[in-house]
């Protein structure tokens, strides 16, 4: 009898992938800070160039669909296997539920759109392999204590910047470009366009697999640019300038910040 494949695995194949995937933005903890500024925001004496900046809004608006629409979570055991795009489609439903209902508080509030995007985005992606993938070579040297405060803290950066996508997000639907049946394999990219009033469509890749009889989200791929694979660039440079503690501490710096901001901007809005 054959032994059972370790599904948490990052296989070698698997970062080769990664390591393939075409990138343009080459700091992702920077697009983390536009983001909790404000989407759309292009301040005097930015040095960001108007290609990369206009990269950076769709980025933000269109991460908030790769990663919430791909953070989903289905039974593999149920007498009825839902295909991934049945799946991903009836996220999307709920969204836009969701902003229909919560839209006004969702202006207003930040710290409620932070706990509704945890509530949503959490549960359903798997963060352990996720951070593994986004830190490379490093999350394999760091010890048990540091790959536990890590994925806490990139955890809590990845569910803070896609709130902010949330407050900003419109109306949407989802066109796609695959169609897998459930029991087709383990590790699946579901691949989509996101379709917009008066914009371009915009493709989106939903890198999902299959633990315990569950499908989890671990990447998304917008207009070729893979989420992981930026991030890893710009976590590589950090632990090389000033060792893992030190990224853990600016992500955790980064997190404070923006949670302080929110509550602030909460207060003031109460007050006046």
């Amino acid at each position: 009898m054959g032994v059972a494949p370790n599904r948490n695995k990052i296989t070698t194949g698997m970062r080769k992938r990664f390591s393939r995937t075409p990138g343009r933005l080459t700091d992702p903890l920077k697009i983390s800070r536009a983001l909790a500024a404000g989407l759309g925001n292009r301040r005097r004496g930015n040095t960001m160039s108007y290609r990369r900046s206009t990269c950076m809004n769709r980025l933000g608006i269109v991460a908030l669909v790769g990663l919430l629409l791909s953070a989903l979570s289905f039974s593999a055991c149920a007498e009825k296997l839902m295909a991934p795009e049945k799946a991903v489609q009836d996220i999307s439903d709920q969204l836009k539920l969701i902003l229909k209902r919560d839209r006004e508080r969702i202006k207003t509030d930040r710290a409620y759109v932070f706990q509704l995007a945890d509530e949503i985005v959490a549960p359903h992606v798997d963060f352990n392999r996720l951070s593994g993938l986004a830190l490379g070579k490093h999350w394999r040297r760091a010890s048990a204590e540091q790959k536990q405060e890590f994925m806490r803290q990139f955890q809590r950066m990845l569910v803070r910047t896609y709130a902010t996508a949330f407050r900003e997000f419109g109306d949407w639907s989802i066109r796609f470009l695959s169609r897998h049946n459930a029991a087709d394999a383990d590790d699946i990219t579901v691949r989509s366009e996101i379709l917009r009033p008066g914009a371009p469509p915009t493709s989106v890749d939903y890198r999902m697999y299959r633990k315990n009889g569950t499908w989890k989200a671990y990447d998304v791929v917008i207009e070729g640019i893979s989420l992981v694979t930026n991030y890893r660039s710009s976590f590589a440079k950090e632990v090389r300038r000033s060792g893992m503690d030190g990224l853990i501490k600016r992500i955790t710096r980064l997190n404070d910040k923006r949670m302080s901001a929110a509550k602030e901007s909460h207060r003031e809005k109460n007050s006046s």
